[in-house]
This record gives C-alpha cells, structure tokens and sequence, in this order.
C-alpha cells in the first residue's frame, strides 16, 4: 500500500484524530518563503522536499531525487549547499543531508546510475586509481559514419561500465530488438577501442554482482602486469 507524507502549514502535530493508513503525518514548521501556492495548489521548495526525504527515509532514498534534480536542472552543489544554509532549520539530520550534497554527482540520467554510481563509490576498490562519468568516444561506425558514445562510467581509463535499465529494452527507446542490436554494435566498437565492458541491470547493482565483477577485472589485469 503507497503512501503520502502530510504536514500541517500551521506545524502542528496530527493529535489523536483517526488516522488515514495511506497517510504519514509529519511535524514541524514550514518557513513561509519555502510555501508557495500556484492555481490552488501549495508546493514547496525541493530543498525542503529533499530533507524530509532524508530524514524520514534515508540517505539512498533522498540521492536518487537529488541527483535527478542536479542532471535535469543543472543545479551546482554550491546552490544547492547555500540554499540549505539560508532557507531550512538547524534541524536533526541537517549535516548528514550537507555531507549527502556534497557527495552527490550532476551527471546521473537515471535511478540505477545514481544507485550504481553510489554503490561502486562506496566499495572503496582499492585497485581503482580513476573514475569518471558520462564520458564520450567517438569511432568510425561499420559503414564509415561518424559515431559517438557516452559511456556511464569509466574505470582507470579503460574498463567501461554500462548501467542500463528494463526501459531501455521494453520500447521506450524504439524497438527492443533494434535497440540491443545497436547495443551490441556500440559495445563491439568500445572493444577495438582497447576498451573492457561490464554491463549491469538492476540485479547485477543491487545484488552486489557489479562490485564483485569490478573487482574481479581489475585483480585481473594487476596480475597480467
């Protein structure tokens, strides 16, 4: 069953009135400069969204949103850092949501880039000396063109990493068929580039598969020098 966060404007706590299950009552005061009402709809500031969701929900939760909000709106962390020093409270949470912009990234497209992005971060591979995101090559394609391919991540210069997504194959981006096909024409010119590529869905992040397949390559290649 889904559920939906309200706050009284007022800050006033839910009291013992009968609760609606689908509704999580919060407390605490809005600063008014956050509420703004638009066409009879109140909204408030997306830095006060994204610390309620740290707070009440957790770190992962509240990165994924912020992140989206980083890549889509190109917002830099020093807005995003100023804004939490001017508009919200010195409340519990505040500095962990401080350290969480700091360690978020603007070039995420997806949930599973932030997700995956965050997971290889945090596994501290010590054979990892470089890693960058959304990185370009260009190549010649099979009849001569011009091609051009954005990577999702880039590990010590030479082991891609591809997070891709159920959407991309369930028609989104065209025919599910055409779309591995140009997949695989994309990763075989990534290959006779010198490049290695890993790529990982869902289960291969949050199973752990990817960190392990990381560090299994690159033990790898330590051992052939």
């Amino acid at each position: 069953m889904e559920t939906v966060d309200l706050r009284y404007l007022s800050g006033a706590k839910s009291g013992k009135q009968p609760k609606d299950p689908r509704v999580v009552y919060r407390s605490g005061r809005l600063n008014p400069d956050l509420v703004q009402e638009r066409n009879g709809i109140v909204t408030v500031h997306p830095i006060q969204v994204l610390f309620d969701i740290y707070r009440y929900y957790g770190r992962l939760e509240a990165l994924v949103p912020l992140e989206h909000l980083r890549f889509h709106q190109r917002i830099s962390q020093d807005a995003l850092l100023d804004a939490i020093k001017s508009m919200l409270p010195r409340a519990n949470g505040i500095r962990g949501f401080e350290k969480l912009v700091r360690w978020s990234g603007g070039t995420s497209q997806s949930p599973l880039e932030t997700i995956g992005r965050d997971a290889v971060l945090r596994a501290n591979i010590p054979e990892i000396e470089k890693i960058e995101f959304q990185v370009a090559f260009e190549y010649a394609g099979p009849f001569g063109e011009y091609c051009r391919a954005v990577v999702d991540m880039l590990i010590n210069g030479w082991l891609v990493v591809e997070l891709d997504g159920r959407l991309k194959y369930e028609g989104t981006y065209g025919a599910p068929t055409d779309v591995m096909l140009a997949e695989l024409e994309r990763q075989k010119q990534l290959q006779s580039l010198g490049l290695a590529v890993i790529r990982a869905g869902w289960r291969d992040v949050m199973g752990g598969k990817l960190i392990d397949d990381i560090r299994r390559i690159l033990r790898a290649d330590r051992k052939a020098a």
